[in-house]
């Protein structure tokens, strides 16, 4: 399941690389003209933060993040396996600890109890899913939402890790 969560994460993150170059072509292109698509601008900015964060799941699911290895080379083949449990272990209870953070953020339950989106924000101080976006017109929510995602898939990843040990193992 990891790879196939990794291989549309690549594709996903590959086309958000295309669609930011276009817009940014299209915003020089426009301005040449005299005519700036000021929207793109943004856009382009909601983009990159969805790429990242793709391209971040796509970096656990490989174990391409950023990592200081100097303590872990050092050490011997058996220790650096401990070494990498004890850091998908962390990584998991990380996991663990932003859904529980995006469960209360999101607050799905308050908000399906609700009876609308205004009296919700106004009761709970909570404007995630009113706050617009300041060009394109939309609520911010809908970028929002590659946080739940991200977390889904690297939890993914990181428990892909542990069935690929065990399997190992037998």
């Amino acid at each position: 399941m990891s790879d196939a969560v990794a291989w549309v994460e690549a594709r996903f993150a590959g086309a958000i690389v295309v669609a930011i170059l276009g817009l940014l072509l299209a915003n020089v292109v426009s301005r040449a003209f005299g005519r700036p698509l000021i929207w793109t601008d943004e856009l382009a900015v909601y983009l990159m933060v969805l790429g990242a964060f793709a391209g971040a799941s796509l970096g656990l699911a490989n174990r391409q993040h950023i990592a200081v290895t100097l303590v872990s080379d050092g050490l011997g083949e058996h220790v650096r396996k401990i070494l990498a449990r004890v850091v998908d272990t962390v990584l998991l209870a990380l996991f663990a600890l932003f859904a529980w953070m995006l469960w209360n953020w999101f607050d799905p339950l308050g908000v399906l109890a609700a009876e609308d989106l205004q009296a919700y924000s106004l009761k709970s101080f909570n404007f995630l899913y009113q706050e617009p976006t300041t060009t394109l017109g939309m609520r911010k929510v809908w970028f929002w939402l590659i946080l739940p995602v991200f977390c889904l898939t690297g939890i993914v990843h990181v428990l892909a890790r542990f069935g690929a040990v065990s399997e190992r193992a037998q």
